[in-house]
């Protein structure tokens, strides 16, 4: 690009690489180029390659990776959830609350989830973990049982925040 076109190589083109080496599982060449590059990376960059590590596994990356994108966005809560989840997907359950705990110790919070639906032309909102609609009991028992054939048909489900490895029941 450089050498034949005169294109100077920008921070996305740097993400761009990071993001196809880290899709093909080269964890290790997706940091040398983070490494090489002549500029200091974003927390796109840095998120990029915390996202290979937990579709790949690797744990010790990820450590790396996340202690970058909390110097850079520290109030970013999705990157201690990303990071707990990479702990819970390894059973490293120490690790999950120790994430967890830093989190809330740098006054990190998540922002609660909101769906809404419309049904004969009544709009429902949602909120995650809301027990505050009228039907929601009947709402979160249809859930169960969904999710109860979801697990017949092998789906395995990946709790936020788990406290031990059998706290995602509902």
């Amino acid at each position: 690009m450089i050498e034949e076109y005169g294109i100077p190589a920008r921070l996305e083109h740097y993400a761009c690489m990071v993001d196809l080496f880290g899709r093909a599982g080269r964890l290790s060449e997706a940091f040398e180029t983070i490494k090489s590059m002549p500029f200091s990376p974003d927390s796109g960059v840095w998120g990029t390659l915390l996202g290979a590590c937990r579709v790949h596994g690797n744990v010790e990356l990820a450590e790396e990776a996340s202690r970058h994108l909390f110097d850079v966005e520290p109030q970013n809560s999705g990157y201690y959830i990303l990071l707990s989840n990479i702990h819970a997907d390894a059973g490293k359950w120490g690790s999950v609350l120790k994430v967890r705990i830093d989190e809330g110790k740098r006054g990190v919070q998540k922002v609660p989830g909101y769906s809404w639906i419309e049904v004969n032309n009544n709009t429902h909102m949602f909120v995650a973990a809301d027990g505050s609609h009228p039907q929601s009991a009947q709402i979160y028992s249809m859930l169960k049982n969904l999710l109860l054939e979801l697990r017949k048909e092998g789906y395995n489900p990946q709790p936020y925040l788990p406290t031990h490895p059998q706290a995602s029941g509902m």
